[in-house]
């Protein structure tokens, strides 16, 4: 297994306080250099990994650390030493299940600590976390700040990490599937269940979309029948009838969806200030003869 850069492991900002403990350095705003690990530093790291509470951050913590590079320099921010302005709930988002995937998976996408802050105290259960508290969590044991040294390659070589192990790739499966580009935002939401209603809107009417516009692609208009006897001619005739046919059909079935979902939109809070993108079908200019009689 290969080595791992230190930029891309999460927790690397709980590390560096416990390395610049260990090389009896005051803790206080500055930067050192370092470049190589002292001896016992690793040491140091799995002590302090293994007293974490119990949860899936402290076990790839864990798997880690014996693969990390050394990071060039420690470098200690104001938040690394300022003491936090309310009691600490970090233990909570460590072992909490629950509310620990929605905070990694968010973090992952690139969203606020302000925004995640807003989303879990929005949920049921009265958590009533602080903006603080949400920032100083992530910033030393779920840091995806590129100021800080995350940045796409950091998090390619984190999401290799995760599965190159049955068991952190089962532990972390959701984030693996969720929190990496893989996904639109959209889908993130709702199978967190946090979507609000105009989201999951969206998600209903794109994803009908994508269907219809699939089945009309399939139709292909443009391309014109070849004139070289009467039984070519019936021949593309009843291709594209059954085309339409298949056309007709998902239509059918994405207008009944829209039917079985009427009585949940009309639910919707704003629903009437929602944007519903227009169906637009560009017919082909090229003209298709026929005599048919269509028996909707």
């Amino acid at each position: 297994m290969n080595d791992i850069n230190w930029n891309a492991n999460l927790s690397r900002k709980i590390c560096e306080i416990e390395l610049f403990k260990h090389e009896g350095y005051p803790l206080r705003v500055c930067t050192k250099k370092y470049g190589k690990f002292s001896k016992g530093a690793k040491k140091v790291l799995l002590k302090m990994a293994d007293h974490m509470p119990e949860g899936i951050v402290k076990d790839a913590l864990i798997e880690m650390i014996p693969r990390l590079r050394p990071p060039p320099e420690l470098k200690i921010q104001q938040s690394c030493i300022i003491r936090d302005g309310k009691k600490s709930r970090h233990d909570e988002l460590l072992t909490d299940e629950y509310l620990g995937r929605i905070v990694r998976t968010l973090a992952l996408i690139k969203m606020s600590p302000g925004k995640i802050c807003q989303i879990i105290n929005g949920l049921d259960g009265d958590y009533n976390f602080s903006e603080d508290q949400v920032d100083k969590f992530l910033f030393r044991y779920w840091n995806t700040r590129a100021d800080h040294g995350w940045s796409i390659h950091m998090e390619q070589e984190y999401e290799q990490f995760l599965g190159e192990g049955y068991h952190l790739k089962q532990q972390f499966w959701f984030e693996l599937q969720h929190g990496f580009g893989h996904m639109p935002h959209s889908d993130v939401f709702i199978n967190l269940e946090i979507a609000t209603n105009e989201q999951w809107l969206d998600h209903l009417i794109l994803n009908t979309m994508k269907k219809i516009d699939s089945s009309l692609e399939n139709l292909d208009l443009d391309k014109r029948l070849p004139p070289e006897n009467v039984a070519s001619v019936v021949q593309n005739a009843t291709r594209i009838r059954s085309l339409e046919m298949s056309t007709l059909k998902e239509l059918s079935m994405a207008l009944n969806r829209f039917s079985k979902t009427r009585v949940d939109l009309l639910k919707m809070e704003n629903f009437g200030k929602a944007e519903i993108p227009q169906l637009r079908v560009h017919r082909s200019n090229t003209p298709v003869h026929s005599n048919r009689a269509f028996n909707y």
